[in-house]
């Protein structure tokens, strides 16, 4: 879908957009005819339901079978993984090419990236367009307020997703009408972050500190607090800036960013779970660690459109062609990479719940299964094809498992970041706080190379590696990702119940020629995608990004 198509809406389908699940109400609203924005927004219902159409675009990660799955696309950038699919090396292409850093104009996984985003904006902006003729009672104050707040700040949310993939994006804060699409154009960077900044801000102020239980899925002002550290972070990282712009505001400090990251850590709002694995098996659907939490739903659905509600993640990261009392098969997109594996301290228990190795798997079910491209012997062991969420129809779409994007532990190692230089104690205890969850011993005195680990093994494949590289610069990230020289790693086993009828070893790495796992990082794109070129043609104002 063309951006023209998208921002300019003579009418607004308000339909049954986001599925209910177990542990929400919230979500469960009944299908409503397509009206007008002038004779729909009345009362705090259509307000409602308007609201669930923005939280919908978050889950709407595979639509016209092109996977646009945030966590997906940074792990394709970055170097926790490798894009597996079938041996030949060409399925899903586009994803090949991405994580290559050869992206094409057309390519189709950032095409459907962009249509999801504005899709999101753009329900937003017509939410907010028309909030003041909504007619909430008057026991009503706090919903007015809670969902202008979440309306807001979703807004500024999709706008981040969307500069941190293309940097240079139109910037749009009202409905569009008539022939004004014809004029839209690029914004600086620094105005998109200031209007992202303010938006996050505005819905702070508005946004409840706790959502009751039966609402699960909505965001409180603590998912919005969290985030817009993330955005100050990466702004002032990867633009060598001390502030965060704020449109109509004073700007974000370091400070600023710190006071917000205890803040949440202080709430009492939030607890880090006992145990790791939690997070990621049956009992990790709203854990209380979860900030910012986008919920999927088992609906036994066929549409291999977008409207289907499970996480497509789980059905790429699975093995091809297993199953067993562990996984169900999958398509065999992510191999995760030894460096990643290495990255982890002997004794760490969240390497377990991290990967999951081909030799535990085929030890369960006593037969091989099929390797895909890339293949390291390995695969992700956090969203991914477990038998406990298996659909009983259409599997491949019905994944269950909710998508983790801001938890506590995220938190306390963005505090510390911010304090390494000013309260190095207080930054050490966060990251310690982190560390003896997972079993290990503490540091005496973290460095801000040891946060940068940190993160790297508490957060692999959960949508942040690549951007907390990217931050670093454009030298940096090219150090820390370029693959160069690349050995295979030797089976660990030779036993022949691992090797297959083609005398590979599942128990290795696999591929003819090692170059396959080689990757050069190209600056001159500057770490960002391609703006589609459908949108470049459509929209006469449009230019591409440097390196395309």
């Amino acid at each position: 879908m063309k951006l023209k198509n998208i921002l300019v809406a003579g009418t607004m389908a308000l339909s049954s957009l986001m599925m209910s699940t177990s542990c929400s109400n919230f979500l469960d609203i009944n299908p409503t005819d397509a009206q007008t924005s002038d004779t729909f927004f009345s009362t705090s219902v259509e307000a409602r339901q308007a609201l669930n159409g923005i939280y919908e675009k978050l889950r709407s990660d595979y639509n016209a079978t092109i996977p646009n799955n945030n966590a997906l696309l940074e792990l394709t950038l970055g170097d926790d993984a490798y894009v597996g699919g079938a041996s030949s090396g060409t399925d899903m292409l586009w994803l090949q090419q991405m994580m290559r850093f050869q992206a094409l104009t057309n390519s189709e996984a950032a095409q459907q990236s962009w249509n999801k985003c504005y899709g999101a904006i753009q329900r937003s902006n017509t939410l907010l367009a028309n909030y003041d003729q909504i007619n909430f009672k008057s026991n009503e104050e706090d919903l007015k307020n809670n969902y202008k707040g979440e309306a807001t700040y979703l807004r500024g949310h999709f706008y981040f997703e969307l500069v941190r993939y293309f940097e240079n994006i139109p910037l749009i804060t009202e409905p569009l009408v008539g022939d004004s699409w014809q004029s839209v154009e690029q914004g600086e960077p620094s105005v998109v972050y200031a209007q992202i900044a303010k938006d996050m801000q505005d819905a702070i102020a508005l946004m409840a500190e706790e959502i009751p239980a039966n609402e699960a899925g909505r965001l409180t002002k603590y998912a919005a607090m969290s985030e817009l550290v993330k955005v100050y972070l990466f702004y002032t990282g990867f633009y060598g800036q001390t502030e965060l712009p704020v449109e109509g505001g004073t700007a974000i400090t370091k400070a600023d960013a710190t006071q917000m990251a205890k803040d949440v850590i202080n709430s009492g709002r939030f607890t880090l779970a006992t145990n790791y694995a939690d997070l990621f098996n049956e009992n990790g659907n709203y854990n209380p660690e979860v900030i910012f939490e986008i919920a999927f739903a088992n609906t036994g659905s066929g549409d291999w459109g977008d409207y289907s509600y499970g996480n497509i993640m789980c059905q790429m990261a699975g093995p091809r062609a297993h199953n067993g009392p562990t996984f169900a098969q999958g398509w065999g997109f992510i191999a995760p990479s030894r460096d990643l594996e290495q990255s982890f301290e002997a004794g760490d228990a969240r390497l377990g719940s991290t990967i999951k190795y081909a030799k535990d798997l085929i030890d369960e079910v006593g037969s091989v299964h099929e390797p895909h491209f890339n293949y390291t012997g390995m695969h992700s062991n956090k969203y991914t094809t477990h038998t406990w969420n298996q659909a009983e129809v259409n599997v491949e779409l019905n994944w269950a498992q909710n998508y983790h994007y801001i938890r506590l532990a995220d938190v306390y190692l963005m505090a510390a970041e911010l304090m390494v230089d000013t309260d190095p104690a207080m930054a050490t205890q966060y990251v310690n706080v982190v560390r003896r969850r997972a079993g290990l011993a503490d540091i005496s005195l973290v460095s801000l190379a040891d946060i940068q680990q940190e993160r790297r093994v508490e957060l692999a494949f959960e949508g942040h590696r690549y951007f907390d590289v990217l931050r670093r610069g454009l030298d940096a990230a090219k150090t820390e990702l370029d693959v160069t020289n690349y050995t295979l790693t030797p089976p660990t086993d030779t036993d022949a119940q691992y090797i297959n009828d083609q005398g590979q070893n599942l128990t290795g790495d696999i591929a003819a020629d090692p170059t396959v796992f080689e990757i050069n990082f190209d600056k001159a794109k500057r770490g960002f995608l391609p703006i589609p070129q459908v949108e470049i043609d459509l929209h006469p104002l449009l230019k591409q990004n440097a390196g395309y």
